[in-house]
Parts: C-alpha cells; sequence; structure tokens
C-alpha cells in the first residue's frame, strides 16, 4: 500500500509541474516557445488530433457562437495567443489532480477566470492527452 500512495504522489507531483509549465508558458508571448510546448508536453495522439475551440458569447440581447479547428502544431499553438491575451497575466488559484485529470483555475489580473480541464496519459511521463477549457466572466 506504501508503494501505491508513493506512486501516487510521484504521479501528483509530475502532472501538477506540467499543468505550472502550462500556465508559465501561456504567460509568454512567443509562438515558438508555445510549439515547443504542444511537442514535449502533448501525447502524439493530442498532437494527432484535431482541437476545436468554441467561443460562446451572449449578453443581455443576443447569444453567438464561433468554433475554430486547429490541426497542426502550428495552428494549435496559434490557439495559445487567445489564451496568452486572456491568462498571460493570471495566477493560480488552485491545482486540483483527480484520477488522471487536473483541475486548474486561473485568475487574470481583470478578474477573469478560467478552469483548466488538463487530462494526463496514465502511465510516465504523464503527458497531457486532453484540455478543456471554461472561461467565465470576470467577476463584477
Amino acid at each position: 500500500m506504501l508503494l501505491n500512495v508513493s506512486a501516487q504522489d510521484v504521479r501528483n507531483k509530475a502532472i501538477e509541474k506540467r499543468a505550472r509549465e502550462l500556465h508559465r508558458v501561456v504567460g509568454l508571448d512567443d509562438k515558438e516557445q508555445w510549439k515547443k510546448f504542444i511537442k514535449e508536453n502533448y501525447t502524439q495522439a493530442l498532437i494527432d488530433k484535431p482541437m476545436k475551440s468554441v467561443v460562446k458569447t451572449s449578453d443581455q440581447k443576443t447569444q453567438s457562437n464561433s468554433t475554430t479547428t486547429a490541426e497542426s502544431i502550428e495552428e494549435k499553438a496559434g490557439m495559445f495567443q487567445r489564451l496568452h491575451q486572456d491568462f498571460g497575466n493570471s495566477r493560480i488559484l488552485s491545482l486540483k489532480p483527480r484520477d488522471e485529470n487536473l483541475e486548474m483555475i486561473l485568475e487574470s489580473k481583470n478578474g477573469l477566470k478560467g478552469s483548466f480541464n488538463l487530462k494526463f496519459d496514465n502511465k510516465a511521463p504523464y503527458l497531457i492527452d486532453g484540455i478543456g477549457i471554461e472561461v467565465g466572466a470576470k467577476n463584477r
């Protein structure tokens, strides 16, 4: 049992470190660093899989949705531009590992909050195998 807990601790530290690195890289305004992060931290399956970004906006009168699909590393690095705009100056509010997932909550200096749900490969080196991001409204 002690060995199992120790292995879980090692895994949790590894995925937390990878999540903190994601946060650090989002803070950089450097497309080459974003591409490097993808190559070094995503599973090959995630690199090869098209990623969708769905932006939903609404106010009291209207709602709109826009969807963008990124297939190449270049296009996926382009998605980091939006993350950088929203969370380049953010701080980590919490990191919560759960099974093969980790939830990272960020808050930007202007009050925008984001929930990053990261799925990790279940064996070392615990690469990122899926990402879901929900961005909420600014605090009022």
